[in-house]
């Protein structure tokens, strides 16, 4: 019976000739039935590239199959992965070794999207193409390698301040100190409708939102409960900040005072590099707080 399990890259030939090989040879491992479905999907598969010859030394036909490498940019990469891992049922040693090879090679060292995909392949093949034991070890890889990594904690170590802001500080107060008070409506407007749109938790008192454009010290409790996006949270900084330049420049401190002005519902924390490194894509929200903020 052929095997490659030292061959961990995805090959169609190795596939064919090793489910050919478990329909004829029949090993325990591997139902009769299931094996000879299998073979019929790779015929299917494999047809544009099945080559009917004529051996010159022979006068009988013979079929000549043409290998392909699968790579994860295939778009039945996942089929014939739970092919490949399939051979590991009589081998489960080498289980772990093709697990991580894979995970290096064709995931990129993405442990996220690799637990991901491995759950996926389970659920889908793990009643057609694996027996209860290679089940067993690919959960086992999930928990032990993949989950484990991903569960830790992350070390929300706070970096020295270079500036002496409390929170965020409007460069009006500057010369007015009195500059909100004089604006009421106008703040009053923007509290009310970053309530509305869900940007900030609707228990937001005014008195702790205005609070927050100060500079001055607030209890972590009192800060505004965040309820958009991490990505929306940096686009209410860099308009301030940076666009229309109504708050004064925090240079490199301005997640960090971030921090101490908003928090996450539940009372959970934002770290400097969640909103640092924020993404999103909905371009209508961003214009929307802009225009909310504006304002201001």
């Amino acid at each position: 019976m052929k095997t490659y399990f030292n061959h961990l890259d995805i090959h169609t030939n190795h596939i064919f000739d090793f489910e050919t090989d478990c329909y004829f040879l029949e090993p325990t491992e591997y139902n009769q039935q299931q094996t000879l479905k299998i073979i019929s999907q790779l015929v299917e598969k494999l047809e544009i590239k099945l080559i009917k010859a004529t051996n010159p030394s022979e006068s009988d036909g013979y079929t000549k199959i043409d290998n392909m490498t699968i790579t994860v940019n295939h778009t039945d990469f996942d089929y014939w992965f739970a092919l490949k891992l399939r051979q590991y049922q009589i081998r489960m040693k080498y289980t772990f070794g093709f697990l991580e090879y894979h995970l290096t090679h064709s995931f990129n060292g993405n442990k996220e999207r690799y637990e991901e995909f491995l759950e996926l392949i389970l659920l889908q093949y793990k009643n057609t193409f694996f027996n209860k034991g290679l089940t067993k070890i690919v959960k086992k890889y999930r928990k032990n390698i993949l989950l484990k990594t991903k569960r830790k904690a992350p070390q929300n170590t706070v970096r020295k301040q270079s500036t002496s802001y409390n929170t965020l500080l409007l460069k009006e107060l500057q010369q007015n100190p009195k500059y909100i008070k004089e604006h009421i409506v106008n703040f009053m407007d923007v509290w009310s409708a970053l309530k509305k749109e869900e940007f900030i938790c609707k228990n937001t008192s005014f008195e702790n939102f205005k609070n927050i454009f100060k500079s001055q010290p607030i209890k972590a409790k009192n800060r505004i409960t965040w309820t958009g996006t991490n990505k929306e949270l940096q686009w209410f900084l860099k308009y301030l900040v940076y666009d229309s330049k109504k708050i004064v420049n925090l240079d490199k401190d301005i997640w960090v005072i971030t921090t101490k002005c908003f928090m996450k519902q539940h009372r959970g924390e934002f770290t400097e590099s969640q909103l640092r490194n924020a993404s999103g894509i909905k371009l209508d929200r961003k214009k929307h707080l802009e225009t909310i903020l504006s304002g201001i």
